[in-house]
C-alpha cells in the first residue's frame, strides 16, 4: 500500500512540475519582436496620403466614414470634394462636421481585397490618393492551434499516467493474491 501511494506521489509531483502547453509563451506573447495582434471587432480601416493629405476610412456596414487632414500639421481639411472609388462604385462624400466626412455604400462590402482611390479637391489643391481595403469573413479566426511540442508534452503525458496506471492495477492485483 505504501508502494502505491509513493508511486501516486511521484505522479502528481512530475505532472505538476512539468511546464502546461497551455502555460508556453506562443507568437506575439514571447516577448520577441513580432507585433502582438490584436482582437476583436474593430470596424475594418484603410488609409492612405500624400505629401500633402492624409485621408483614413473607417467601413462601418454600408456607411464609411472618411476622416482629411493635412500631412504636415494634422489639421482638418474641411473645404474638401471627395470623391471615392470603391468596389466598383463612386461615390460622392458628405461633409460631416471638420475634417470628417461620410459615404453611403449601395450594398455591404463582400470580404476580399479591393483598391480604393479617392479624388480630392480643396480651393487650391487637387490630389489623388490611393490605397486597399482587405476584407475577410471572421468566420475560422478563433482557430486554436498547438505546436508540435505541445502535442508531444500531451502524449508523453497520457502514456505517463498509463504506465502508473497500469502499475497500480498491477501492484493491487498484487497485494491481493498474497
Amino acid at each position: 500500500m505504501k508502494l502505491i501511494r509513493a508511486i501516486a506521489t511521484a505522479l502528481l509531483a512530475m505532472t505538476v512540475n512539468l511546464p502546461s502547453p497551455l502555460a508556453i509563451a506562443g507568437p506575439g506573447h514571447d516577448h520577441s519582436e513580432t507585433p502582438a495582434q490584436t482582437t476583436g471587432s474593430a470596424p475594418p480601416r484603410f488609409a492612405a496620403a500624400s505629401e500633402d493629405l492624409e485621408l483614413v476610412g473607417i467601413v462601418n456596414g454600408t456607411l464609411v466614414t472618411l476622416y482629411l487632414d493635412r500631412f504636415k500639421d494634422n489639421s482638418p481639411v474641411n473645404d474638401a470634394e471627395i470623391e471615392i472609388d470603391m468596389a466598383g462604385y463612386k461615390y460622392k462624400a458628405e461633409k460631416h462636421s471638420d475634417g470628417e466626412y461620410e459615404v453611403i455604400l449601395k450594398d455591404m462590402l463582400k470580404p476580399s481585397v479591393m483598391a480604393i482611390t479617392a479624388t480630392i479637391k480643396t480651393s487650391n489643391l487637387v490630389d489623388l490618393l490611393a490605397t486597399e481595403l482587405d476584407l475577410h469573413s471572421d468566420k475560422n479566426e478563433q482557430t486554436i492551434r498547438f505546436s508540435w511540442k505541445d502535442i508531444a508534452v500531451w502524449i508523453g503525458l497520457s502514456l505517463l499516467a498509463l504506465i502508473a496506471l497500469g502499475a497500480i492495477g498491477h501492484l493491487r492485483q498484487k497485494t491481493r493474491r498474497t
